[in-house]
């Protein structure tokens, strides 16, 4: 399993079903979020096909959902299919863009959530997100610079704890 630099070995017949969830600021009660998750490929499976297996699921565990749109999309340099709807989560209505892309034997699920009466204001949010995905190796991690140390850690206390 890994998550940026975490990374942990996991039994026989286990998987990794990592999410990643970032929130965007309080509007009128409520934050945007960006949900990712990552599955394998069914083998000789598109992504279209994908979409239209996970589809019934979909449909079955959100109330009142409604497809509004869905087919293939491009953001950046990422191809993949994207598929936008409406449901009620907790008597509040959501809207939700999935954008499915395939790579390396896996297919990673970018879930933008937002309340309905505003995902036309903020789809290039959405948008710009979906753009901004870099799927390949983890670029390697530099140390940290010794002039931006978190205030408070005191290195020399950690040299001794570590002894």
């Amino acid at each position: 399993m890994q998550h940026g630099n975490l990374r942990m070995s996991l039994p026989e017949g286990w998987s990794d079903a990592t999410q990643i969830v970032a929130v965007g600021p309080m509007e009128k009660g409520f934050r945007s979020s960006l949900a990712v998750s990552s599955e394998p490929s069914a083998p000789r499976e598109s992504l279209a096909q994908h979409a239209a297996r996970v589809l019934p699921m979909l449909n079955k565990v959100t109330e009142q959902f409604q497809l509004v749109s869905e087919g293939p999309a491009t953001f950046g340099t990422q191809n993949g299919f994207l598929r936008e709807y409406t449901h009620v989560a907790r008597g509040v209505k959501l809207a939700q863009l999935q954008f499915y892309v395939m790579s390396g034997g896996l297919v990673h699920t970018f879930t933008y959530t937002q309340l309905a009466e505003r995902m036309a204001m903020s789809r290039p949010t959405a948008e710009k997100l979906f753009a901004s995905v870099f799927l390949g190796n983890a670029p390697v991690a530099t140390p940290m610079s010794p002039r931006i140390r978190p205030k408070g850690v005191h290195f020399r206390f950690m040299r001794s704890i570590a002894a």
